[in-house]
């Protein structure tokens, strides 16, 4: 979804940075499909003093279809510092319209100020346990003091037709919040994935909540011009 949606905003013109903080799975490079293109990874990301020039670091950076890209790769890779996390994210933010973080189940937000400061997005399989878990993480991000996140449903993949999937209406009632969607599953793109070949295009059942999640993200962008931090 994070790819998708710094996808969707570079075709709008954006210039854009893709950031994997995941440091439980990590591999974005992989599922877009760059994991052997020149670049700097998160393991070599070297941040004296707490502080990174962010023109420079664009400089050495990956590029996925217009997008900047900073992976992880778990493997093989030491896991950053908070420190080191929020100077990347901040030089980025400086240098850039857009920084998109993957943070994966979330648990780093707690610790880097600029995470817990930023927009903050929640892919809720539309499940009742995908919902469950929705929930609680929006608890977690409220009791960090994040601003209330913006959800967007994901169908579940491999639900028998008619079972285990939860609607949009019941997902916002159980939610008590907007949810924007459904995102659905593609099994082109889950093909794509799997051999290697990334995410080529924005596929039709995601479009509608790419395009809305993107102008909610071109809202804060106008909500903060001519301030000096850019929207995260």
């Amino acid at each position: 979804m994070a790819s998708m949606l710094a996808w969707t905003l570079a075709r709008r013109e954006h210039s854009c940075v893709l950031i994997d903080a995941d440091f439980v799975a990590g591999c974005l490079d992989l599922l877009l499909g760059v994991e052997r293109e020149p670049g700097l990874r998160f393991s070599q990301v070297d941040a004296p003093l707490g502080r990174i020039e962010g023109e420079a670091m664009n400089h050495e950076l990956m590029t996925w279809e217009g997008v900047r890209v900073l992976p992880y790769d778990p493997w093989s890779a030491r896991q950053p510092d908070w420190w080191e996390v929020q100077a990347a994210i901040r030089a980025l933010a400086e240098a850039n319209d857009v920084v998109i973080v993957d943070a994966g189940q979330g648990g780093l937000i707690e610790t880097v100020p600029d995470l817990r400061s930023g927009m903050q997005v929640i892919a809720a399989e539309l499940s009742v346990m995908g919902l469950a878990r929705a929930k609680a993480h929006r608890s977690r991000l409220d009791s960090w003091g994040c601003e209330a996140p913006h959800i967007v449903g994901v169908e579940p993949r491999g639900a028998p037709r008619g079972r285990g999937h939860v609607g949009i209406g019941e997902a916002q009632d159980y939610l008590t919040a907007t949810v924007l969607g459904p995102v659905k599953p593609s099994v082109n793109l889950c093909g794509d994935v799997l051999e290697g070949l990334g995410i080529r295009s924005v596929t039709k059942g995601s479009r509608k909540a790419m395009n809305l999640l993107a102008d909610l993200v071109e809202q804060a962008i106008r909500s903060v011009s001519g301030t000096s931090h850019k929207d995260q």
